[in-house]
Order: C-alpha cells, then sequence, then structure tokens
C-alpha cells in the first residue's frame, strides 16, 4: 500500500529534532588552548597530544598559547567561547586549583561551573630535592633535620605561589615545622642555586629537577605522587620513605566551555584516552617527566578537578600567595 501524504508527514515530524542537520565531529579545525608560553611543558604535551588527535580524527587541531595571569587569560578564552567543541583548553592546577583559591583575586569565570572536564592526560610529579651537604640520604632523616632546625632552612621555587612553593607548604604544614621561603623567576635558576648551595632544600617538578639529580648535583628523597616516575625508578614516593598522606602534583585537564554536548565530550574523551594509551606518546610524555594518566571519564576527571581546588585552597592561604 502507497503511504498517504498525511502519514509522510506524520513520519517526519516524528524524526529527532535536528536529525538532518547535525554535521559529524569534528568537521572543521579544533583549537587547544594552553595558558603558558610557547615552548614549556604544557605547551609541549599539547603539541604531542594534538599532532596525534589530528591524525585520528580527521581534522586539524591546532595549538594556541595565551599565557598571562597565571593560566587566567587562556582560561577565560575558553569559558567564553561557543560550547561546540572546536576550543579546548589544557588546564592545570595552577588554572583550577591555585589562581581560584588566592584571597583577593577576582576571576572572569568560575573553575568548575565555566568548564566541562574531558579526561585527564597526564601528572607532573612533584620531587622533593635537597643540597647534598645536608648529609641526609632519606626521607625520615630530612625531617628529623627539619625538627630539630626548624625555622633554619631555606626552600626555594619558581615563583610565590607555583606548585613547587605550595608543595613545599603542604609538607611543612604537615609537619608542624617551619623553613624561609626564596622565591625566584623560574625553577632553572632555582635548582641551579640548590645545587650551587644557596638553597638547602626545594620541591620542584620532575622534568625540571631530573638533570640535576641524574648527575648528582642535588639529592632527590621522594617523589610526591602516588606511584614510582619511572624517570627516577631507584627515589621512592612519600608513602614508601614513611611519610603517608603527602601528594603533591600538577596535571594536564582537557577542558571544553560549560554546555558542550555530552557526545562531542565523550568523542573527544575516547580519542584521548586513546591518544595517551599509545605506547610511542606514553613513552614521549615519560621522558618529559610527565607521565601518562590513561582511562579517565569526564566525570571521574570533574570529580578530580573539584577535590583539587578543595585541597590547595587552604594551602594557598597558608603560603600568603597574593593576586599579581
Amino acid at each position: 500500500m502507497i503511504p498517504s501524504r498525511r502519514s509522510l508527514l506524520i513520519g517526519a515530524c516524528a524524526l529527532p529534532v535536528g536529525g538532518f542537520a547535525q554535521a559529524a565531529y569534528p568537521s572543521r579545525p579544533v583549537r587547544i588552548i594552553i595558558p603558558f608560553a610557547a615552548g614549556g611543558p604544557t605547551d609541549v604535551v599539547a603539541r604531542l597530544i594534538a599532532e596525534r588527535m589530528t591524525q585520528l580524527m580527521g581534522q586539524a587541531f591546532v595549538v594556541e598559547a595565551r599565557p598571562g595571569g597565571g593560566g587566567a587569560i587562556a582560561a577565560e578564552a575558553v569559558a567564553r567561547a561557543a560550547p561546540d567543541g572546536y576550543t579546548l583548553l589544557i588546564g592545570t592546577a595552577t588554572t583550577h586549583a591555585v589562581n581560584p583559591s588566592i584571597p583577593g583575586r577576582k576571576l572572569p569565570f568560575d573553575p568548575i561551573a565555566s568548564f566541562v572536564p574531558i579526561a585527564q592526560v597526564a601528572r607532573v610529579p612533584i620531587v622533593l630535592v635537597l643540597n647534598p651537604s645536608l648529609g641526609v640520604t632519606n626521607l625520615r632523616a630530612f625531617i628529623e633535620l627539619l625538627r630539630a632546625r626548624s625555622g633554619q632552612l631555606n626552600y626555594g621555587s619558581s615563583g610565590t605561589g607555583s606548585m613547587g612553593h605550595l608543595a613545599s607548604v603542604l609538607l611543612l604544614e604537615q609537619l608542624g615545622v617551619a623553613a624561609t621561603h626564596v622565591p625566584y623567576r623560574g625553577s632553572a635558576p632555582m635548582i641551579t642555586d640548590l645545587a650551587g648551595g644557596q638553597l638547602h632544600f626545594a620541591s620542584d617538578a620532575l622534568a625540571s629537577a631530573m638533570p640535576f639529580v641524574k648527575d648528582g648535583r642535588v639529592r632527590a628523597l621522594a617523589v610526591a605522587t602516588p606511584e614510582h616516575a619511572r624517570a627516577l625508578p631507584d627515589v621512592p614516593t612519600f608513602a614508601e620513605a614513611g611519610l603517608s598522606g603527602y601528594q603533591a602534583y600538577t596535571w594536564n585537564v582537557f577542558f571544553a566551555p560549560a554546555g558542550t554536548p555530552a557526545g562531542i565530550v565523550d568523542s573527544l574523551n575516547a580519542a584521548l584516552n586513546k591518544v595517551v594509551s599509545e605506547p610511542a606518546i606514553a613513552a614521549r610524555l615519560e621522558e618529559m617527566g610527565q607521565p601518562a594518566v590513561v582511562g579517565t571519564t569526564p566525570s571521574q576527571t570533574a570529580a578530580f578537578v573539584a577535590s583539587e581546588l578543595k585541597k590547595w585552597a587552604p594551602i594557598v592561604k597558608a603560603s600568603g600567595a597574593t593576586p599579581s
């Protein structure tokens, strides 16, 4: 039987709204905005992943650096972008946990409500390092030294409010001891002065400290991640070295603007997890001191970001960090 004109119209109306117009994603280039300068660790991670995402998804994933404001400029740009999956952010602990927690700082976005977390792709270990002249070779001995000389030792960081600074504040708060903070303009001059004896200890990103540890200019006592750093296989975690409950690291999480359709978020999540699980990509991230994190879902990533914000807020306050 040939269907009537009326039945054809009813059938057409029953089709899902937008069923004819919805284009496959992605149908044009995707921007990945990074919050720090080109050439830095976040930029290197972004470009490594972007190249493989381009091959995997059939459209260009283009990295764009928007440094400034401790990452706030880039985060605001993505928060205000159309929620269509074509503008993404690689956020870090700085953009989504530290900056929002600085007393008196007013940000033009909400670190939770303005974004949809897609996946965590890398974790950047913090390692406790010291000048060998201190004469201690393990964490327990260093803790005894800190307690015996509370307020007499100094420690360096790449800047006030940096993750290295906050990691040291967290350690000192947990131990109930004091030490003098010496901020620098970047990790390179800080770790050089530590090796030269102008500083006693520091908490620094693995990638920055690793060359100095490997040639013996500084001594690594423990890494502040749940698992070993493969780049320094002989260095224990804090838990293994005798201090449980202490973890400090930064991370790379892909975010989209709030309101991005769940289908696009899920598609990006699957692709990102595939990319960072590939042996060549994972090995390269490991070499850079930023091990891959594989298999996170959007909901797990959202819970992780919220927990990091809660964790670091009181430490940021205790650090004395102020709006720059």
